[in-house]
């Protein structure tokens, strides 16, 4: 049996609010422009590798951060394969009696969902992920980067092969495997692909109706507020910053998607209750440093006891390394 390690790069939309992202969404929330991958030999020892560019069928626009990143540009992709004959190609290389290795969980999720999109279904193995096996290895309390990874086992980057670019991850992650004091037991950590969500993610949720605003603001929606990509639940990122007295906004972090934007209404119901509606989108730089600016500024207002922003309560701890 062959171990192939996988790698694999992705584009996204660079406007959510465009008609292609309308379009397509709900389900392709990244689009694969790169598969690489690297075999291994039962005896540790790597055989053959390949790098397939696949052209962009919806999201044609390179996003400038996935551009920066990888390299990869539209014209670069223009003459590449669509996913398709892309897939072709890689299943044609693997061959037969293999197991597909990863680092992380995230390329599963993103190949599962392309699969599907593009009704691709091609007969894979289960993929499995060397990331937990290292992380028991070396008894870690976390996950850790690829990067990080070869630096705690002194490897090397080579000055050729920068890293996103899925050909070189996907080396570099099969030296850390093979390098590894006992990588078969990497079959003990199966991978299943995740839900991807964006388009539901950043629909506004509406909560239950509250007597006060501030507890409203006490509440498990405004205490945890999902990533506008995954859907998954944040950590707020300090208080929250009132714009009027009926709309707050906030950060919060995703520990994969970094930092989002979360906007806070409320409504006065007939009853005189107050209806509240959570709304959660990226953070632009601009938004960070604004938001940052209104909290250290409402600190110091609560420190020296003067009205103004100070006389609206906060949500979660202000985070001083952050500002």
């Amino acid at each position: 049996m062959q171990y192939i390690v996988l790698d694999l790069e992705w584009n996204q939309p660079i406007n959510y609010q465009n008609r292609i992202y309308r379009l397509y969404g709900d389900r392709l929330v990244f689009e694969m422009i790169q598969i690489g991958a690297v075999r291994i030999d039962e005896h540790m020892n790597i055989l053959d590798s390949i790098s397939i560019p696949i052209q962009p069928s919806c999201y044609t626009v390179i996003h400038p951060r996935i551009r920066s990143m990888t390299h990869l540009t539209s014209d670069a992709l223009a003459d590449a394969p669509y996913f398709q004959e892309a897939m072709e190609q890689f299943v044609s290389w693997c061959g037969e009696d293999y197991v597909l290795l990863t680092w992380g969980c995230d390329d599963v999720s993103v190949l599962q969902q392309n699969l599907d999109f593009f009704e691709v279904h091609p007969d894979l193995p289960t993929l499995y992920d060397i990331q937990p096996l290292f992380v028991k290895e070396f008894s870690l309390n976390n996950r850790m980067g690829l990067k990080s990874a070869m630096e705690l086992m002194s490897l090397t980057p080579e000055e050729d092969r920068y890293f996103h670019n899925a050909l070189h991850d996907a080396y570099y992650t099969a030296l850390v495997f093979t390098h590894l004091k006992n990588p078969e037991d990497v079959l003990s950590y199966p991978q299943t692909p995740k839900s991807l969500i964006h388009q539901e993610a950043d629909k506004p949720r509406k909560g239950d109706l509250f007597e006060s605003i501030e507890k409203g603001l006490e509440s498990i929606q405004a205490n945890e507020p999902h990533c506008a990509v995954c859907a998954k639940v944040c950590a707020l990122d300090g208080c929250y910053v009132p714009q009027s007295r009926d709309r707050l906004i906030g950060l919060a972090k995703c520990s994969k998607h970094g930092s989002m934007l979360v906007r806070i209404t409320f409504r006065t119901a007939p009853d005189g209750m107050y209806s509240m509606t959570v709304k959660t989108s990226k953070a632009s730089r601009s938004n960070i440093a604004y938001i940052h600016t209104k909290q250290f500024q409402m600190q110091e207002s609560t420190a020296q006891g003067t009205e103004g922003l100070s006389d609206m309560p906060f949500v979660g701890s202000l985070d001083e390394s952050l500002l």
